[in-house]
């Protein structure tokens, strides 16, 4: 790679960064802000649901389609900049609107151009990586990912507290649109992308030798990593709150430490998969969820619970090192629909784990669930040490 070309591509990458920021703090603010303003309008509990439900079902579509017809069309950039650019023109209707419905359905549209926007990125970023580096920059991609999501929910409830939801909603629009101007100026495309024929780069990919084996037990294994987590969803701060007798504002620092860990361990947890290897990493994070649950369920107090949300932080850590071993084994321009379809399981396994986790803790009770979940890590590790093979030599080199 030469100088320049290095130089820009740097360029590229903390565009990225600022983008994947912006993004996750529109998606920190509607998260936590939008079943607040739909609940203060008169919605049910299940329309409150639909919030979430809506948005998550339709992004296991869109990631992975969006995601290919970036790889079929050879364009990151155009993905990234309309994505964000037409997520403005969305939250500027939801600010003038005043029924339940309307909101959900529009919340659920933003989930056709977020999906635009992730898949690209992580490819991207992977594109322009040189080896031995693709597991540090994507780390540091995590990292504003992390921060933006910490920061979205604080600084929603702050402009909504003191300024009203109209204010909060013209504020997301702006923020998505400045994410689009910056990309559309300092972003580009690699030059070894190139636009392919519409049936061959997610087809001709999963027919290699090997697919089935190397990414069905990846895919397999993130989804039983997430159960862990996704069993738990909403009633995990409910039992912060009841069971363990925290404050709201404790309960919501439980989730900050959370967030703040995450942010903070992604970039070393991206170069100790280079040095080590990316199924280390994914056996790491499972052991950690697994001791996380184990001490959430004899937690009698803040302090030890809060141990929990910094060994909870390893789930962005396998999706990073899962991002990075597809991207060691995919060819330049080829990775997009296949970490489209990883996020994909992600927002499946999240929405429906909700539900069936739900029925179970109305079933057996919470406590019970959370021991019940340390079952779902566990597999996932016995998935990754016997399925998943690793040789580094296998790695397609970046073509960029």
């Amino acid at each position: 790679m030469k100088s320049e070309d290095f130089e820009a591509y740097r360029q590229v990458f903390y565009a990225m960064c600022v983008v994947t920021f912006l993004l996750q703090v529109e998606w920190g603010i509607a998260i936590s802000q939008l079943p607040i303003y739909v609940y203060e309008l008169g919605a049910s509990p299940v329309e409150v649901g639909l919030v979430f439900t809506v948005f998550a079902g339709l992004l296991m579509f869109t990631l992975p389609f969006w995601g290919y017809l970036s790889d079929y069309l050879g364009k990151r950039k155009t993905f990234i900049v309309l994505g964000m650019m037409a997520l403005a023109p969305i939250f500027l209707l939801m600010s003038t609107q005043r029924e339940v419905m309307s909101l959900i359905v529009l919340r659920g549209s933003t989930a056709i151009f977020v999906g635009a926007v992730v898949p690209a990125t992580w490819a991207l970023v992977s594109d322009i990586s040189t080896r031995g580096k693709v597991g540090r920059k994507m780390g540091l991609l995590t990292s504003a990912e992390m921060a933006g999501f910490a920061v979205g929910p604080v600084l929603g409830g702050l402009i909504a507290d003191n300024f009203g939801f109209t204010v909060l909603w013209l504020f997301v629009a702006f923020v998505c649109l400045v994410g689009g101007l910056i990309f559309l100026v300092f972003g580009s495309d690699p030059s070894g992308l190139r636009r392919r024929p519409l049936n061959r780069p997610l087809l001709s990919f999963s027919l290699r030798k090997g697919f089935p084996r190397r990414f069905t037990a990846l895919f397999l294994g993130y989804s039983l990593f997430l159960s862990g987590v996704a069993v738990l969803g909403p009633n995990r701060n409910v039992y912060l709150v009841r069971d363990l007798g925290m404050s709201r504002t404790m309960a919501g620092l439980f989730d900050f430490v959370g967030i703040l860990s995450l942010a903070l361990l992604q970039p070393l947890a991206g170069s100790l998969s280079d040095k080590y290897g990316r199924k280390t990493l994914m056996v790491l994070a499972s052991l950690g969820l697994m001791i996380g649950l184990v001490n959430l369920y004899f937690a009698e107090s803040f302090l030890q619970a809060v141990v929990s949300a910094a060994l909870f932080a390893g789930y962005s850590s396998y999706k990073l090192a899962a991002s990075a071993y597809i991207s060691d084994r995919t060819e330049c321009g080829k990775r997009g629909g296949v970490l489209g379809l990883l996020s994909s399981v992600e927002s499946a396994t999240r929405s429906f784990g909700a539900i069936i986790g739900g029925l179970l803790i109305t079933a057996i009770g919470i406590r019970k669930v959370i021991l019940l979940s340390t079952v779902f890590p566990a597999l996932s590790v016995l998935i990754t040490v016997l399925a998943l093979k690793e040789r580094r030599s296998e790695a397609d080199p970046p073509t960029a």
